[in-house]
């Protein structure tokens, strides 16, 4: 279900973003469409990672267990670029489609 609320979140904020004029609104609404996105691919991978486990697969588990890493961190960082967004802190040059 998680993977499903990601995913609509996803399409639903690219689709908004297409359309609107750059300004703080949008900005935000790409951060969260973009933290969609990681969380959509993490929870992906954390199921294949958990596929593998069970199986005993290692070879496939680090690959998916690095992947799952990868995104995780990806999804921290988008957080707190989120959270710099919030509360107006935006630097220059940093923007979720750019």
């Amino acid at each position: 279900m998680v993977a499903i609320g990601a995913g609509a979140v996803l399409a639903l904020g690219w689709l908004w973003v297409s359309f609107q004029a750059p300004g703080r609104k949008r900005s935000v609404v790409e951060w969260t469409s973009a933290l969609a996105m990681y969380l959509l691919l993490l929870m992906l991978m954390a199921a294949q990672f958990h596929r593998f486990w069970d199986d005993g697969r290692w070879v496939m588990m680090t690959t998916f267990g690095f992947l799952v890493f990868l995104f995780g961190s990806g999804f921290i960082v988008t957080f707190v670029l989120l959270l710099r967004e919030l509360a107006g802190k935006k630097s220059a040059g940093t923007d979720a489609t750019h």
